[in-house]
């Protein structure tokens, strides 16, 4: 029963909300509420528990509840968020019911239901790519709407290539034609173009920096955080059931290697060149979903626990950067299309929060993404110090990428101090405009960024129980074992 609460009430939720999407206050409470209420429930499942419902086997694992905590955390902040951020009209319903489609990803085993859940959560979120706030008559911008639909395009692409290889690998029996070549490699790059897809990395990664150019921050950072996350979650569940696809294909683990290597530099490469600040931090984004699907690709406990933490991590800074770039691009009374230079001094929290998210991306000690980096990094050292080198060059470079936009968008002079010219002949103080009052950062939304900020220092700080979790987890893992 408690699976199924799970499943089916942040859906009915979700339908409830869509129906009452004008009164948006009632509506994000009723959020907050429903994703408080999926925690408690949560917590009440019994792990490592099956449960058979209509041939389908539902399970919480203990790595599972972990993720599906911080999903509901991720879910929290959003609504929380919302109050003061824009965000369209169907934020809300959609959301929920893309949390409805991740936890039932979180409780399931079957590969062929999980690969047609995904596919259904990358159609749902479109709709929150295209959506516009209540009471505004403008049509969607044509650039949202291509990124939308790109989205769209690869994630069906994804979909398919998903399902053709489980279908292979649902006929394929390892050893039955010793006198023909194993399909295991053709399945296993099936799969890594796949989830190449998913995790955004290069080259299969335009539709994420046109996903944040063009979309609403709230929209981008939801899908980042949970879709590209979930994703990765299943990845390894596809390692756990079918490792026959690994033992086959070792001779060949270490292109898988390879292209997330390539992945890490070239994004580095793209943190250096000048580009927008949302271009920028997408890249960001890019280098560190690079880093962890090379710790995944390491298949060595110490890599997949640094892909792993990498992962939880990730999902923090993400919604922290993309909260406080929110925050950074709120209207201050100056004319459309002014660049300002000093948004450190002018937005402090957002500020911040900015340019802690991006070091936490970039692995830098205290914060929370320092030992995942740690970790990829020995499990690259394992592989070589070449590998390893490649892996700390990219860093270096999007380490530069983020002095270079730090210098020329946050830490510039005040650009408010106003030089009081002396009064003309006949005139007063009172014949002057008024100065202009810039509004202070929403209170709300500056403690959720305060908050968040905190998090990711405590976790960087203190990481020993999640580590432990993560630790144990993989001991249970067989194709860790066996490899």
């Amino acid at each position: 029963m408690l699976y199924l609460l799970l499943i089916f009430f942040p859906v009915t939720m979700a339908a409830s909300t869509f129906i009452l999407r004008r009164n948006s206050g009632l509506v994000l409470a009723a959020a907050l509420g429903t994703v408080l209420t999926q925690m408690l429930l949560a917590v009440q499942i019994p792990l490592d528990d099956p449960v058979r419902f209509l041939g389908i086997t539902l399970i919480l694992t203990a790595l599972n509840q972990v993720f599906l905590f911080v999903f509901l955390a991720i879910g929290a902040f959003a609504f929380v968020a919302a109050w003061n951020l824009p965000h369209g009209a169907n934020f809300v319903p959609v959301a929920l019911l893309t949390l409805g489609q991740v936890c039932t990803i979180l409780l399931l085993q079957d590969p062929f239901i999980t690969t047609l859940l995904l596919a259904l959560s990358g159609l749902t979120v479109v709709l929150a790519i295209v959506d516009l706030p209540v009471g505004v008559s403008a049509l969607v911008g044509t650039r949202a709407i291509a990124a939308a639909l790109k989205y769209l395009v690869l994630m069906v692409v994804a979909m398919m290539l998903m399902y053709i290889a489980f279908v292979l690998t649902d006929i394929f029996r390892p050893g039955e034609f010793l006198d023909r070549v194993s399909p295991a490699r053709f399945i296993l790059a099936l799969l890594t173009v796949s989830f190449a897809l998913r995790l955004a990395i290069v080259p299969f990664h335009t539709w994420l920096t046109d996903l944040v150019d063009y979309a609403e921050p709230l929209v981008a950072a939801f899908i980042i955080t949970l879709l590209n996350t979930t994703s990765l979650v299943v990845l390894i569940l596809v390692f756990q059931n079918f490792p026959v696809l690994l033992f086959e294909s070792v001779e060949i683990l270490w292109l898988m290697r390879l292209g997330a290597l390539i992945s890490v530099v070239a994004t580095g490469l793209l943190v250096i060149a000048p580009a927008t600040l949302r271009r920028t931090v997408a890249y960001l984004v890019l280098y560190n979903c690079g880093m962890v699907f090379y710790g995944l690709v390491a298949l060595s406990p110490v890599g997949l626990a640094g892909a792993i933490f990498g992962a939880l991590n990730q999902t923090l800074a993400v919604m922290l950067l993309f909260v406080s770039l929110a925050l950074l691009e709120r209207p201050d009374g100056r004319a459309p299309g002014v660049v300002r230079r000093d948004l450190l001094r002018r937005w402090p929290v957002a500020g911040a929060g900015l340019l802690v998210s991006c070091l936490a991306l970039l692995g830098l000690p205290p914060l929370n993404g320092a030992l995942s980096h740690m970790l990829i990094y020995q499990a690259a050292a394992a592989h070589g110090w070449i590998e390893l080198l490649a892996l700390v060059l990219g860093t270096c470079l999007a380490g530069l990428g983020l002095a270079r936009m730090a210098t020329e968008r946050l830490l510039g002079p005040s650009e408010d101090m106003e030089v009081a010219e002396p009064l003309l002949l006949g005139e007063t103080e009172l014949d002057r405009p008024a100065v202009r009052k810039l509004a202070p950062e929403p209170r709300s939304t500056a403690i959720l960024t305060i908050m968040l900020l905190l998090l990711c220092l405590g976790i960087g700080i203190y990481p020993q129980p999640i580590l432990a979790t993560i630790d144990q987890a993989i001991q249970n893992l067989a194709f860790i074992r066996v490899l």
